[in-house]
Order: C-alpha cells, then structure tokens, then sequence
C-alpha cells in the first residue's frame, strides 16, 4: 500500500518521508559495554573503600566514558524534508537537501554535497546484508531514505554548514584538566 505525499517524493512510500535519526546498532551496543565496564570498575571500588582508587581514577574513568558517548552515542545521523545534521564526534553538519547532490551508501553513509565536497557518516547504519533468500526492507537503508527526503524537499537558501560541537568539547577538556590533575596529584 503506498501512500503518496504532497511535495514531490517521487511516489515513494510515506514511511520515507518521515524524520530519521539514523545510528548503527553495533555502535550503541559497544557504547552500553563501555557504560556497564566503567560501572564495575568505579562501583567495585566504592563498595571496596578504595577511595585514593576512585580519587585517582574516577575522573580517566569518565573520559574514556566521554570518549564513547562522542563516537557510539552522539554520531549520528539526522534526517527531515528540510535536509540532513550529520554529528561526526566533535564536528555537526548542517546539510539542506539543496546543497546536496547524492547519498551513497557504501562501507559508511557518505553524502556528497554540490561542488563536489563529501562528508563521511562516522555514526551512520551499515549497509543491509544482501541475503540469497530475501530482498532486504527498502525503508532500512539509509541511503535510499535520505535519497527520498531529498526528492521530497522543498527548495531552499540555505547553505551547508558545518561547526564545532562547543558544548562537548568543553566537557572533554574539564574532563581531561580533572584527569591530568586527579592522575598527578594522587598519590599513594
């Protein structure tokens, strides 16, 4: 049953043309990991009385934690009508759909923008597996989704942007100060 929607989409099928957030579900895997490993190593501590552990290494624990929230969790990719947010770690991209000319899917997301610049999608899914016994579900592969949100959108002025994540980056060097500081500073 196909849906068609206003605004062009190429009579794609409405489940397209709905907003996206797209991440690779290994990578949110691995981050729960780092969470439930860091949790052991400081809970052991607590519940062991080692407080010049904890005083030393709390704050190295929370960096590595930091370090995986940034590349697991906060990779992503974002996608509407109106164009695209790629958040690669400390880097977002502000992509409206005019100022890209494709999305390909290979190894890793990767959107070409006109002119010819391209921006990798550290966070982005994985191409589907090809199976020998089934054809994989079309609204799974972020490409072709994105590739239908951009026949979709309206025209627009607006140019890609791309600036620093200053909020994150500040809690990584607090984090790094605390580290340097808490590694130095504790001693036996």
């Amino acid at each position: 049953m196909t849906n068609h929607t206003e605004g062009g989409g190429g009579g794609r099928d409405a489940r397209f043309l709905r907003p996206r957030v797209f991440r690779a579900s290994s990578t949110l895997l691995s981050f729960w990991v780092v969470v439930a490993m860091l949790a052991f190593f400081l809970g052991d501590a607590a519940v062991r009385g080692s407080w010049l552990f904890l005083a030393k290494w709390t704050a190295p624990l929370l960096l590595i934690g930091w370090g995986a929230w940034l590349l697991f969790w906060r990779s992503q990719v974002r996608a509407d009508r109106e164009g695209a947010v790629v958040i690669n770690a400390l880097r977002i991209h502000d992509l409206p759909w005019s100022s890209v000319e494709e999305v390909v899917q290979s190894a890793q997301l990767r959107v070409v923008l006109v002119g010819g610049r391209r921006i990798d999608c550290w966070g982005g899914p994985f191409p589907p597996r090809r199976r020998m016994t089934r054809t994989p579900e079309p609204s799974a592969d972020a490409a072709l989704v994105m590739e239908a949100l951009r026949e979709a959108a309206t025209p627009s002025e607006r140019v890609a942007t791309s600036r620093w994540d200053v909020p994150a980056l500040l809690v990584g060097v607090a984090l790094a100060a605390f580290t340097i500081a808490s590694v130095t500073l504790v001693h036996p």
